[in-house]
């Protein structure tokens, strides 16, 4: 029966188990892993909008991400147990290595063997005659090393000089690895200690709560302070891009106003160790008043008024409007493909959702100005409209009419209405034209509008587009009172400080182990029967073409001052 290897005890194996956590092969394998992790943290932007998640990756992907904790990455289980092995293993690798160069750098063999001094590369031996002395010889050697440090030996009749400089440089290795685990720890300080979480404050209004990713769930955090919405206020490039957002924010603790001040992008407020960052920014709120064209042939219009973010129901019909979105502007560029940039303020838009019994459900952006052409014709007013419900698959409709005009509105309706009142067996242009002349008299009576002709294409248009509408009137924006609100997101790092101080100790042990190298001389002195032989040998760790440069120097000059025999 063959031997069974002997079994070892708990001991021993915890001992290995230790030496293998501080092994340089895991700790690179966990420093890749981490690398990679966050290469993908960064690249994958964290802590962002879910609604925003889910139409940039769609369904499978975001569930997949979610499921993963990537957009929430460093507060995931397996991130914190790569953190924590990696602190682990230079944890070991400390607790073996720096009494071993602690001992290292005190204890200075002043003699070295044979064997050592051949395997030397760089190494000169020059006889002297007996006349000269063995002080005078070590008094030259260490006249020329300034800034070194010497050790003088005698062992069996050889004298042994050894000069230093740069010994403590494996205090680098184990600044650098100290700081690794510093800045480990701080790491670990902020995930477990700190926060990171938005908010989103009207203006006028208050706030003191953020939300935040965790894990792979949206947890909310109660803030000391409430934050009050002065004022924003937002400039903006001509081609419509934001240059500029700014808060005015009041701190309000314990019920009194602490604090009052602007903030803007990468310049945070700094309260109670939370900083408060400008982030984003988008519509508060704001109160949205629709007219409702009806287009069951009667001519009139009702008002409905609401919010964005809120539905509004009509009793009559039972559709829901419901709004999502307004903005003030919307700058588009109107030049034709190939032509000079043409940027244009379209005005004010809002987008809505409508649904109701017996219709599909639709996105509308309702623009609250007609669309003139570049030459500056009235176009009439229009609407986009998506019927998947993404903003990508926006379609624009003309109506034709220019809603904003109310008398354009009436015309359309005589029109109609003498349209279908007059003779059939009439040439189509002419039934049209009769009609035409007399909705413009019902109209405007004997003094007809300057661009009475304008009109009257639009109002042909409107004969095409608006039967074809299904609802069973057209929402239009009609009046808006706007309100911003700012994105804050509010932060709290409590290991940020402990990063920086390893960050420092990084930056001072890497120069230590880069530009410190540890260079070592000896000059053995071994007297003869008919004099003195001298061995001058060097050995560096670091940039050894510079130190093959100096040694070689430092012997020319010795070879002078010994003055060799030949």
């Amino acid at each position: 029966m063959a031997n069974m290897p002997p079994m070892q005890s708990l001991p021993e194996l915890l001992k290995k188990l230790w030496q293998r956590l501080g092994s340089m092969s895991l700790a690179i394998i966990l420093l890749m892993i981490l690398a990679i992790a966050s290469v993908i943290g960064t690249v994958l932007l964290q802590n962002q909008n879910q609604t925003d998640y889910l139409q940039q990756f769609g369904p499978l992907w975001y569930w997949v991400f979610r499921s993963l904790g990537l957009f929430d990455m460093y507060h995931t289980w397996w991130f914190i147990t790569l953190l924590g092995f990696l602190m682990v293993s230079l944890s070991s690798c400390l607790w073996r290595n720096v009494p071993k160069f602690t001992k290292e750098m005190r204890a200075r063999k002043g003699t070295i063997s044979a064997r050592a001094l051949a395997r030397m590369k760089l190494q000169e031996q020059w006889p002297l005659t007996s006349d000269i002395s063995i002080d005078s010889l070590q008094e030259t050697f260490r006249s020329r090393l300034y800034g070194w440090e010497f050790k003088q030996t005698e062992e069996n009749g050889v004298h042994y000089v050894r000069a230093d400089k740069g010994r403590f440089q494996k205090v680098g290795y184990i600044s650098v690895h100290s700081a690794m685990l510093i800045i480990l720890i701080g790491g670990w300080m902020s995930v477990e200690f700190g926060f990171r979480g938005n908010m989103a404050v009207p203006e006028g209004a208050k706030g003191h709560t953020i939300e935040f990713l965790k894990g792979t769930d949206t947890a909310t955090l109660d803030m000391p302070f409430e934050v009050r919405c002065n004022s924003f206020v937002i400039d903006f490039f001509p081609t419509g891009a934001p240059k500029e957002f700014r808060s005015n924010l009041t701190i309000i603790d314990d019920g009194k106003e602490v604090l009052t001040t602007d903030i803007i992008v990468n310049e945070p407020l700094l309260y109670k160790d939370v900083y408060i960052y400008q982030a984003s920014f988008g519509d508060g709120g704001s109160d949205i008043t629709f007219k409702l064209y009806n287009m069951d042939g009667t001519a009139e219009t009702r008002t409905a008024k609401t919010s964005v973010y809120k539905s509004w129901t009509d009793e009559k019909t039972g559709i829901t409007l419901k709004v999502t979105d307004f903005k003030p502007y919307n700058v588009e560029n109107m030049a034709n493909p190939g032509e000079p940039v043409n940027f244009k303020d379209l005005g004010p838009s809002v987008i809505y959702e409508i649904r109701g019994p017996g219709l599909k459900p639709a996105k509308i952006k309702a623009y609250m100005n007609p669309f003139f052409d570049i030459k500056g014709k009235n176009m009439g007013s229009w609407l986009q409209v998506s019927l998947s419900g993404d903003k990508a698959d926006f379609q624009s409709v003309g109506l034709g009419l220019d809603l904003t005009n109310p008398q354009e509105w009436k015309l359309f309706h005589a029109f109609m209405s003498h349209l279908s009142t007059t003779d059939v067996t009439q040439e189509k242009t002419k039934r049209m034209r009769s009609a035409f002349k007399m909705a413009m008299q019902d109209v405007f009576g004997d003094e007809r509008p300057e661009n009475f002709q304008e009109m009257a294409v639009r109002t042909m248009e409107a004969m095409q587009t608006l039967p074809q509408i299904p609802w069973p009137y057209i929402p239009m924006l009609d009046d808006y009172t706007h309100v911003y609100y700012t994105g804050l997101q509010l932060a709290k790092d409590p290991g940020m400080n402990v990063v920086w101080v390893g960050s420092g100790i990084l930056v001072i042990g890497l120069c230590i182990m880069f530009y410190m190298p540890h260079r070592k001389l000896w000059l053995v002195i071994r007297p003869e029967n008919d004099g003195i032989t001298v061995v001058f040998a060097g050995l560096t760790n670091r940039n050894h073409m510079a130190f093959k440069q100096t040694f070689n120097d430092l012997f020319t000059q010795f070879d002078q001052d010994f003055k060799p025999k030949i």
